[in-house]
């Protein structure tokens, strides 16, 4: 793996420096985007566009307005990651605490990851048609799911679609009463946003349809935290200056721990990026991993007994305790299968659990730079998939391409840019393997695909405290807006290991604190590197805090021997 300076826009970049912004900061945004925006260093609501400018907003509202207005009984279905269960927040908060809709009129349904399977599919339609409401709205799902929505309406069911999901190529259901999706060919609005967001902007118009309270209205802006958490989890783009907002303001929200679930989640700790991707995000997506269910997360977020929602997280809490047991496992023996001639890994095994598949495609797409797509059994001789993009391929625009050479080999599939799901008979697991490796080798050969590392340049000279508030000052980073990372030729001295489990290096680097998370592969292992080496290092900067006191620590995520 190389390593590869970002290139710089030198238009954005002047743009910057024109508008007073530090010159670390406007190294880093002249970096990420091609466009210079105000709003990408201190996003403001002003770069949240008008939410009726979201085809199918009206036409939706009117709809659920009229359910409201007339005691009818509504149903909220959702995916059952993050973004759907902060999407089921955020519908059912908004019904119920913004519009005053009882508790009796509105029903929430998840699917099981495993015996339903993802999207508005045949068993969960038929889950609806028993409790028969009046109108169904989706979120975070349902764009693929044109033939059961049919279903759905020749019973008498409304259904109004929100999702964020690339269209199958039919296009929108015709069936449905309404779709609110930013991925629509005639809908100019911003198509980065989750699910979540959707389905927060919609409440939005109907907000402003019902001409409602200022101080219904704040009610309903505080929803953002659930925006936040969806966003962030769902690995949408964070160059998007609505993402965010939504994102900072939510944040904003989440530290004031107004919802008990956000004390009992915190702990004292305060919420930022890196707490909702790397530690609520997994926890949350892990009682369906483990259990197939949602119901767990729904409590979490929905909840305000604060016993129910401490339960509830214990419970998640388990559930990512053992998810990461069974995701070492599957990562470890899929790795040995990597074939690093082939563009795309594809992967079966009989032992692999089909909760856990795709956050080891996400590792496996991370550590060896491709996308990967992980098999798993869900009985009656299907198995589901779920994959992960690389670097150099949209993973569910791959699949299009597969399904278009290949009609009828894929039972169903469906996702976005970075990560996609399929089902497909387990005889067909070949046909899979072989052709759309074709595709993709096809697709790729003339690409260098080499794994790299984008790096901002060099920090020399510019080590130091100052620097790293004026990079925090950009938060947040994430997804099509990274973290900065640097690279630099360093001295390393004081080398130690170090950790309650010895598999971590500290030393200093140019006299600076710095450390390596899992440098070693197994306690006891011989260091790679020595005092005095010169190293060429890739880092980030963070702040240590020990017995109060506060200094610049570097975060090594790659280093190695100078020759």
């Amino acid at each position: 793996m190389h390593i590869k300076q970002r290139e710089i826009n030198k238009e954005v970049h002047q743009a910057c420096i024109n508008e007073g912004y530090p010159g670390i900061v406007s190294r880093i945004i002249a970096g990420r985007t091609d466009e210079f925006n105000k709003n990408i260093f201190n996003p403001s609501f002003d770069c949240v566009e008008p939410a009726k400018d979201m085809a199918g907003s009206t036409k939706a509202s009117q709809r659920i307005i009229d359910a409201i207005q007339t005691n009818q009984n509504i149903l909220l279905f959702t995916d059952y990651d993050v973004d759907g269960c902060a999407s089921m927040a955020i519908l059912y908060g908004a019904l119920h605490d913004v519009f005053g809709v009882k508790k009796s009129n509105i029903q929430a349904l998840t699917g099981h990851r495993t015996q339903d399977g993802y999207g508005l599919t045949d068993t969960i339609a038929g889950k609806i048609e028993k409790l028969h409401p009046d109108l169904v709205i989706t979120a975070d799902a349902g764009i693929s799911d044109g033939s059961r929505i049919e279903r759905l309406a020749k019973a008498g069911i409304d259904v109004i679609v929100t999702d964020h999901h690339l269209l199958p190529v039919e296009g929108v259901p015709t069936a449905a009463w309404a779709v609110v999706n930013p991925q629509r060919q005639d809908c100019q609005y911003d198509n980065n946003i989750a699910g979540c967001g959707v389905a927060w902007l919609l409440m939005t118009v109907v907000a402003q349809e019902l001409d409602c309270s200022m101080d219904q209205k704040r009610v309903l802006h505080r929803f953002l935290d659930y925006v936040a958490l969806g966003t962030v989890a769902d690995l949408v783009s964070l160059a998007s200056p609505i993402n965010r907002y939504f994102v900072k303001q939510g944040l904003v929200f989440m530290n004031e721990q107004t919802r008990e679930c956000w004390r009992v989640a915190l702990n004292g700790q305060k919420a930022n990026v890196g707490f909702l991707g790397f530690q609520l995000g997994p926890r949350i997506n892990a009682g369906s991993r483990m259990t197939g269910e949602a119901n767990a997360a729904i409590d979490f977020l929905v909840s305000k007994n604060v016993d129910k929602i401490s339960a509830a997280y214990q419970q998640l809490d388990h559930c990512n305790y053992n998810r990461r047991k069974i995701e070492k496992r599957m990562f470890d023996t899929a790795k040995q299968q990597i074939n690093k001639k082939d563009h795309i890994f594809i992967d079966y095994n009989e032992s692999y659990d089909p909760g856990v598949q795709g956050i080891v495609a996400g590792r496996l797409a991370e550590t060896f730079g491709i996308p990967a797509i992980m098999l798993a059994d869900i009985g009656d001789d299907l198995v589901a998939g779920s994959g992960r993009s690389g670097q150099f391929l949209y993973i569910r625009d791959a699949l299009q391409s597969f399904d278009d050479n290949y009609p009828g080999i894929l039972v169903s599939f469906g996702g976005h840019r970075a990560a996609a799901g399929l089902k497909i008979h387990k005889k067909n697991i070949e046909i899979l393997q072989k052709g759309l490796n074709d595709n993709v080798n096809i697709q790729l050969a003339d690409q260098d695909t080499t794994p790299y590392i984008k790096t901002d340049g060099s920090l020399k000279g510019h080590l130091n405290s100052a620097t790293y508030y004026q990079i925090e000052a950009l938060n947040p980073f994430g997804i099509g807006f990274p973290s900065p990372t640097f690279s630099d030729i360093m001295t390393a001295t004081n080398i130690r290991v170090v950790g309650k489990n010895p598999v971590h290096l500290s030393m200093k680097l140019d006299g600076i604190k710095a450390i390596q998370f899992y440098a070693l592969d197994n306690p006891g292992d011989p260091l790679r590197i020595n005092s005095n080496d010169k190293l060429e290092v890739v880092y980030t900067l963070n702040m240590d805090e020990w017995q109060g006191r506060k200094s610049l620590q570097l975060i090594i995520k790659r280093i190695s021997i100078k020759s």
